[in-house]
């Protein structure tokens, strides 16, 4: 244990990479989506609901935090002899703790958002998004936060659920530092090469499944399963790709060169 928690420590002093960066980004593409946002309503005459993908780019620097958090700390940590067992285990338990606590922010922003600011005085829907933020299933998605979205779905509450939000973003921010972690450990053991081998992989499996999906007539019953379902419902699938990720990771590190 003790071993890593000082992994861990060894990470928290990446701030950049953990805390710095993510947080830099979100803010100056809130910032501009605001300002993008204003200047459409003066030009349309009016406030609008309008919902940007900001958060969308937020994801994906988490996804690049953890294939950093692999290059920048690996060699280092395993050079003084951490066990790249621990070096793992270190990782992913920052990784988890660093995912708490950007839910918990995305959340509460969120509640301000719905609440007490009421879209920026802009009308825009930055942190707060119907069904990510209620849970609602997706055939009753709403585009406006209002009283016909309420009435047309009683299980809506304006503002959001706090505990289901915070499950959502958690496992989805955790799903993509933990596969960052997977895309440092390929580089890290196979280099450039395997970067390339991996995705070349994943693009022709998709292929494949769309194949066969179209072929079989499969997406009529899928989107049906879709629509009954909750991001936090989702969010549970997430779970079992994070374990193989995370597996992954351990194997390939074994044999990685300092």
């Amino acid at each position: 244990m003790n071993r890593i928690v000082s992994v861990m420590v060894v990470q928290a002093r990446d701030r950049g990479t953990w805390l710095a960066t993510p947080a830099f980004t979100l803010g100056g593409v809130f910032a501009i989506a605001w300002c993008i946002v204003l200047i459409h309503n003066v030009l349309m005459g009016g406030v609008q609901g309008t919902y940007t993908p900001g958060l969308a780019t937020f994801s994906i620097l988490v996804l690049v935090g953890g294939i950093g958090a692999i290059g920048g700390t690996y060699p280092f940590a395993v050079g003084f002899g951490a066990r790249r067992r621990d070096f793992v285990a270190g990782t992913l338990a920052m990784a988890t703790a660093v995912s708490a606590g950007w839910a918990l922010v995305l959340g509460l922003l969120s509640l301000v958002e719905a609440n007490l600011l009421k879209g920026w005085g802009v009308g825009m829907h930055f942190f707060y998004l119907p069904w990510f933020s209620d849970g609602s299933p997706l055939k009753q998605f709403c585009w406006n936060a209002d009283s016909a979205c309420a009435q047309a779905d009683p299980s809506y509450l304006r503002g959001g659920l706090p505990l289901a939000q915070f499950w959502v973003s958690f496992i989805f921010l955790l799903f993509m530092s933990v596969l960052g972690v997977l895309l440092g450990s390929i580089y890290q053991r196979f280099g450039r090469t395997g970067e390339y081998v991996f995705f070349v992989a994943i693009w022709l499996l998709l292929s494949l499944f769309l194949l066969v999906s179209l072929a079989g007539r499969w997406w009529g019953a899928i989107l049906g399963w879709l629509g009954q379902q909750t991001a936090a419902g989702l969010a549970w699938w997430l779970i079992l790709p994070m374990a193989l990720c995370a597996l992954g990771s351990y194997a390939l590190l074994r044999k990685a060169a300092v």
